[in-house]
């Protein structure tokens, strides 16, 4: 009697264990597509997030300067960048020196335009503020958007 309990414990513990290692697998969901690889073209695929990059340079603090602010802006949207392992929204950009020095050669509008809070809010302005792309390239340059 005591023999057939034992066993009976035994074959319990391991329905149990069988059944907890069962329900804890990895599940694929049944809605969604199996694609197949050569649907996928890795050279489109677009690895910016673009919506974390500008909520850190929104969210960058200020600096003595609008040109400040700008560079703030950038360089803290190129630690999310890193940070997040994702393309940044600049291919380039120069170091701060070089940034500052070409930012303060800007018209004084063109200037606050930099800093992205100041633009977000002052549209149209900035619009019409926007350095020519000779500038810009002496400062950053933007990666381009995916078609």
């Amino acid at each position: 009697m005591r023999k057939k309990l034992v066993v009976l414990a035994t074959v319990a513990v391991l329905v149990a264990v069988a059944f907890f290692v069962w329900s804890r697998r990895e599940r694929k969901p049944k809605h969604v597509r199996r694609v197949d690889p050569g649907e996928v073209h890795a050279s489109q695929i677009d690895r910016t997030d673009t919506n974390a990059s500008l909520l850190a340079m929104l969210n960058a603090p200020d600096g003595a300067t609008p040109c400040e602010t700008a560079w703030n802006a950038i360089s803290a949207e190129q630690a999310a960048a890193r940070l997040r392992k994702t393309k940044s929204l600049f291919v380039w950009v120069a170091p701060k020196p070089e940034f500052l020095a070409g930012c303060q050669a800007l018209e004084p509008d063109a200037q606050k335009c930099m800093a992205p809070r100041y633009r977000r809010d002052h549209d149209e302005e900035c619009r019409k503020a926007r350095p020519g792309p000779d500038a810009l390239k002496k400062m950053l340059v933007a990666t381009p958007e995916p078609d």
